[in-house]
């Protein structure tokens, strides 16, 4: 089994994390997503060259609009 590590395990989180919300939108979902994302982010691993950094702030922005009580 190949060993992933701490933001490929972040990662696979967020995904299972929207694809629930996908099914069952919710504020505290999206407040959740926010927090892995944040994770993501500060991880001392995160290559921001890599991992295409502006792509996590777009998400960043987005669930943190999606977490905003309506």
């Amino acid at each position: 089994m190949e060993h992933l590590s701490e933001v490929s395990q972040l990662e696979s989180w967020l995904t299972i994390l929207t694809n629930s919300y996908k099914d069952n939108p919710s504020i505290g979902l999206a407040k959740v997503i926010n927090y892995y994302i944040d994770r993501i982010i500060l991880h001392e691993d995160f290559d921001d060259r890599k991992f295409n950094n502006c792509q996590y702030s777009s998400m960043k922005k987005y669930w943190q609009w999606l977490s905003l009580p309506s």
